[in-house]
């Protein structure tokens, strides 16, 4: 079964990156099973009500527009 990250991760590219950075461009998505949760304009709030409604580990929030940051080794700590 594929991470919530890389499950977004595509969902994101394939479904809804060229309409949320169009409309959305700075605020923080919040994804969950390769869906569109809400839109928020701080990445804390998104963080906060992906915990209270899915758990840790099962949402992922994304800066809309924002080009993915390669840490190297570390990456796959992150997803």
């Amino acid at each position: 079964m594929a991470s919530q990250a890389h499950l977004n991760h595509i969902a994101y590219h394939e479904q809804y990156r060229e309409d949320l950075e169009r409309d959305h461009l700075g605020r923080v998505v919040l994804m969950h099973d390769g869906e569109v949760i809400a839109i928020y304009n701080d990445s804390g709030d998104a963080y906060a009500i992906g915990v209270d409604k899915f758990g840790l580990g099962n949402f992922s929030i994304k800066k809309i527009g924002q080009k993915p940051v390669h840490l190297g080794i570390f990456t796959a700590a992150l997803t």
